[in-house]
């Protein structure tokens, strides 16, 4: 529980200009918690400047957003794509623990600057760079969305239909459909359904036709693949140049227990991996602290949740992708 940091959050931000900010390549736990955060920010401060910033949105999440406003033509998704840091007081950095995984333009950086920062987070909290006394983290969700909830429901603050369906939405896709979560991520959203808010209606807002490029990477991905069998278990592993969450979770669904895409982003190797929620709890596999752990031993960025991650680094991918192997041979053995 997060709310006895909740008084010393708010009078903190009390009369300052707040900026929102989150990961590059913003999914729908990032949205939805953005859009919660700052409808209470405003709620509860009247009359004060608090701005969202994004530099990039996922294909799926705005192919949701498309959706979300034939259902809620009314609901304002304005955010910025450009923004002058020094203009604000307080950053909230939602759903990421590494500054790294913020991109502005010119290569602005956060952690440059002297003005104060604090994480709203559900992620492993080993990779805090500030561990602010303020920040809000709690691994035990399964998505941001529900500590902005559980931050709405502290102060009774009524949420309209869409906000309901947004956090709804957020926690569902952060989740896995509840392949990732636990019983609190059941309840959380049990209290959020009603006759207004319909888990059918919010699953058709979710739903995404794949296109070709997208089935062309998953073809090509099991093309490539690379069977290694440990014990009972079978790790498959290929490589990409786009879509690698996509083929990751495929891989899964073919029947890998454990999948690992590599895929090249710029001039950075990324490696997306997924895991079958049985395998983690059986063994105590977190890919999750896995790649957390190795982007701190090479200078990348990584983490995620036990049975869904990814690392980004400039390291020689066979070297990364070796030590991932191993990693997780420790606990299939």
């Amino acid at each position: 529980m997060l709310s006895s940091k909740f008084k010393d959050f708010l009078a903190f931000l009390k009369s300052k200009k707040i900026l929102i900010v989150t990961h590059d390549l913003v999914d729908i736990d990032s949205l939805g918690s953005c859009y919660a955060l700052k409808f209470f920010l405003t709620q509860y401060f009247k009359n004060q400047e608090i701005i969202i910033y994004f530099s990039e949105l996922t294909k799926s999440t705005k192919n949701f957003i498309n959706n979300f406003k034939v259902k809620f033509p009314e609901f304002n998704f304005s955010y910025k794509k450009d923004i002058t840091l020094s203009k604000f007081d307080v950053f909230l950095v939602v759903d990421t623990n590494n500054l790294n995984q913020i991109v502005f333009k010119d290569n602005l950086d956060i952690s440059h600057t002297n003005i104060p920062y604090i994480f709203i987070d559900h992620h492993s909290a080993r990779k805090y760079s500030n561990k602010s006394v303020l920040d809000l983290i709690n691994e035990n969700y399964s998505s941001t969305a529900e500590i902005i909830l559980e931050l709405c429901e502290h102060f009774n603050l009524k949420l309209t239909i869409p906000l309901k369906t947004l956090i709804v939405s957020a926690i569902l896709t952060d989740s896995g459909f509840f392949r990732h979560g636990n019983n609190v991520t059941i309840l959380n959203v049990s209290k959020l359904l009603s006759e207004d808010v319909n888990i059918q209606d919010i699953l058709l807002l979710l739903q995404n036709d794949i296109d070709i490029s997208a089935k062309i990477a998953n073809i090509k991905g099991l093309q490539r693949v690379k069977l290694i069998r440990q014990g009972n278990y079978l790790i498959g592993i290929t490589n990409v140049s786009s879509f690698g969450a996509s083929v990751a979770s495929m891989l899964i669904k073919m029947g890998f227990d454990i999948g690992i895409v590599i895929s090249k982003e710029q001039n950075l190797n990324r490696f997306n991996t997924r895991a079958k929620k049985t395998v983690c709890i059986k063994t105590g596999l977190n890919l999750g602290k896995i790649l957390e752990e190795i982007s701190e031993k090479y200078k990348g960025s990584g983490g995620g949740h036990d049975g869904a991650a990814s690392l980004t680094t400039s390291m020689e991918p066979e070297r990364i992708a070796l030590e991932i192997i191993n990693r997780i041979k420790q606990f299939i053995i």
